[in-house]
């Protein structure tokens, strides 16, 4: 099983996607996120894999949910997510070519991956409960 984290970034009650720039999942949109690298924390890598993506310090507010993905029968994905924020707004192009600020009832204009369709599901169910906490 790979474990992988992505994070749900809240910032003015919007939430950021983004579109993968290269590879085979070239044009999918994600939350942001990556690989667990062996001895760190599921939050640790969640933090790492902004600053080297996005450029940006995260603030981790609270677990969300896992899903799983089975990739069509290769290894299964361990998608773990978080709800967080950040005082800043991405700038760095590594492994994106767009950032899109958005609400949960338009998200599905864009192409997701099944790991994450199951997250926006969940975001869209809580999404003002979650606003309501931020304030």
């Amino acid at each position: 099983m790979l474990n992988v984290v992505c994070g749900i970034c809240i910032i003015d009650q919007k939430v950021m996607i983004a579109r993968r720039s290269y590879g085979s999942s070239k044009g999918w949109y994600e939350f942001p996120g990556g690989k667990v690298e062996a001895g760190e924390s599921l939050e640790q890598a969640l933090v790492r894999e902004w600053e080297e993506e996005c450029g940006i310090q995260l603030r981790i507010l609270k677990p969300f949910m896992t899903s799983y993905d089975d990739t069509q029968g290769k290894e299964t994905i361990q998608l773990t997510s978080f709800i967080c924020t950040s005082n800043q707004k991405p700038w760095k192009y590594d492994s994106h070519d767009e950032y899109i600020w958005t609400n949960p009832e338009n998200i599905y204009d864009y192409h997701f991956f099944e790991a994450d369709r199951q997250l926006v599901e969940k975001l869209k169910e809580e999404w003002e409960c979650l606003i309501k906490q931020m304030k």
